[in-house]
């Protein structure tokens, strides 16, 4: 009986993680270069279990079956697929069509992104919104406040001379690591290669990759998920109120 209230309520644990999860991907259904998160659940380890001391069959202890104790969030897992690309005509706004990911600079060191949306520093560097500069080929992007343009390689021309080019890498996604909404570091044994499949479209963004109504549906089951387990929690803890009732006035 104590069991099966552990298993269900380890079952709700699980779904309030998951609806944390969604609830994130909803909350940033509007962020540019937003990649949606699914959370893995697994199983706590199965038992084998035998019956024991049977007069018939002693000493052989035959197999009954198994059982488990429950679930368990084990992690969440970060769906790469591309977001649409939407225009804005913001000329520091750039979306990179393909693989790769833009390469910033910050207090903590390098960090990726697929976030294209970039302002104007008063040192003339662009930059993200929280002040993290845009790494170029030949070291931070500059403009200086003169007219500017990007070209489908990602080749930054000023003034009509080509003066840096986007540092655009490519890095497998499993040794990826989000940090923040749209900004990622990477694990110490990944190899990080210049991109060469991509084109760069000044002017537009990538959006996010969250599916509103597919999160809407997810939420929905996760809530029934839930309630089924209450529910079952519910009457495991009545009938085990009712035996030790019957037990004390027995």
């Amino acid at each position: 009986m104590l069991r099966g209230i552990y298993i269900s309520s380890s079952g709700m644990s699980s779904q309030m993680t998951r609806q944390d999860v969604i609830a994130n991907n909803m909350a940033n259904v509007d962020t540019p270069g937003f990649k949606k998160d699914n959370l893995l659940i697994s199983s706590f380890p199965r038992f084998l279990v035998n019956r024991l001391d049977d007069e018939q069959d002693r000493g052989t202890n035959p197999y009954i079956g198994s059982f488990s104790l429950g679930s368990i969030p084990i992690g969440t897992v970060t769906d790469f697929s591309p977001g649409g690309i939407i225009s804005t005509h913001r000329p520091l706004d750039l979306a990179i069509e393909g693989r790769g990911f833009f390469v910033l600079q910050t207090p903590q060191g390098t960090r990726y992104t697929r976030s294209g949306s970039f302002l104007l520093s008063s040192e003339g560097k662009i930059v993200t919104s929280q002040g993290y500069a845009l790494m170029g080929e030949n070291g931070h992007l500059e403009v200086n406040g003169e007219e500017f343009y990007f070209n489908s390689q990602g080749e930054l021309i000023v003034g009509g001379n080509i003066v840096n080019k986007l540092l655009i890498v490519d890095i497998d996604k499993k040794n990826l690591v989000k940090e923040k909404e749209t900004i990622f570091s990477v694990l110490p044994e990944a190899v990080i290669l210049p991109s060469s499949d991509y084109n760069v479209r000044q002017g537009y963004l990538e959006i996010s990759n969250v599916n509103i109504v597919k999160e809407m549906v997810e939420m929905i089951s996760g809530l029934r998920a839930y309630e089924a387990n209450q529910k079952v929690l519910t009457m495991q803890d009545e009938s085990l109120g009712k035996l030790i009732n019957e037990s004390i006035r027995g």
